[in-house]
């Protein structure tokens, strides 16, 4: 178990770091270390929540079931917002995302507006709640409209303390970079994408 988790965050962390020098060599900007580091954070946010908080499926997982004869796919839905109320795992949800609604307008330029960053983060939250389809937890509507509102307030966290702090904030940002360099607008997606497949491959 321990062994699987250590390895899906270092194989993310070893394509994250590849994927950054080649941009920094490639592109007429240049990436800080602090965006290095941020985006350390966030990988290891990306591969917790999916490994432990969420237990996204593993191939592993659909192995097992497959030897045992239990069905891949029995999914457990509710789309009806609220229904068992206000729980304490409502709250816990918008606390979960509010790291992730943070670190994207500390990390890219693009996502210090608000529309880029809650749909990326309503996008996180969608993949999870799809791969949960495929788990004994249930796929439910609170879950994604909780972790967009927990995106939210993460970044309007972002944007008092960049107010405050707001010499840091310009420090730990990655610089502007020419329209050329599109690969760029899209690095929270890049993050999500080999976190979810270092999880299910570990």
């Amino acid at each position: 178990m321990m062994e699987s988790y250590l390895l899906a965050i270092l194989v993310s962390m070893v394509l994250i770091t590849i994927i950054n020098i080649i941009l920094n060599k490639k592109s007429s900007g240049k990436i800080k270390w602090q965006h290095y580091l941020f985006g350390y954070f966030l990988i290891l946010y990306l591969v917790i929540s999916l490994k432990d908080i969420v237990g996204f499926p593993t191939l592993s997982d659909l192995e097992r079931k497959v030897m045992l004869g239990v069905p891949i796919f029995d999914p457990v839905l509710n789309f009806i917002p609220l229904s068992s109320g206000i729980e304490i795992s409502t709250i816990l949800n918008i606390i979960f995302f509010m790291p992730f609604g943070f670190l994207l307008p500390t990390l890219w330029n693009k996502f210090r507006k608000f529309i880029p960053t809650v749909f990326a983060g309503f996008i996180f939250s969608l993949i999870i709640e799809v791969g949960q389809l495929f788990t004994i937890r249930a796929t439910d509507v609170d879950d994604l409209i909780m972790n967009t509102l927990g995106t939210i307030l993460g970044f309007i966290l972002f944007k008092i303390l960049s107010i405050i702090f707001k010499k840091l904030s310009n420090k730990t940002m990655v610089e502007e970079y020419n329209k050329k360099d599109s690969i760029i607008k899209y690095g929270p997606y890049l993050y999500i994408g080999i976190a979810v497949i270092s999880v299910f491959f570990s």
